[in-house]
């Protein structure tokens, strides 16, 4: 990676959301998402959001409430799921020059980083092996 490499937030969205159309950064509202908001508009150039029902999502992209669990996924559901968000990506950004930080629990991260792989991304997970708590704590320290 070179001094010029682009940041790309990869974030994972929350099950606490408004019970109204929003926009993404307002929809979800959890203390979590709203840390890990926070902190990426601070340290990526740009950012993308991720959740079970849509696949990738856009800042912009304005969301109705839903009730839809990656938890009632099986295996393969998780797999093609992974498939989509990432070829959703690689349409907004090549795999040249930028750096993806995936944010987001292991349930979406296991089948998120073998399609990163597949697709050439480099990428690193900031919080990976950390607990909700020390998430929180971790963008409390971390964020400007």
């Amino acid at each position: 990676m070179n001094r010029m490499t682009v940041k790309v937030g990869l974030l994972a969205t929350a099950r606490k959301k408004s019970n109204k159309s929003a926009p993404v950064t307002e929809f979800y509202q959890s203390p979590l998402f709203q840390k890990t908001l926070e902190y990426a508009s601070q340290h990526y150039d740009r950012m993308y959001f991720y959740n079970a029902k849509d696949g990738l999502l856009l800042p912009e992209d304005i969301m109705d409430p839903y009730d839809v669990s990656i938890k009632t996924f099986s295996h393969h559901q998780r797999e093609e799921w992974a498939q989509k968000v990432i070829e959703q990506f690689s349409q907004h950004e090549t795999s040249t020059d930028i750096l993806v930080c995936l944010h987001g629990g292991s349930v979406y991260r296991k089948h998120l980083e073998p399609q990163l792989n597949r697709f050439n991304y480099v990428y690193e997970v900031p919080l990976k092996g950390l607990g909700i708590g020390e998430q929180l704590s971790w963008y409390q320290k971390n964020s400007v």
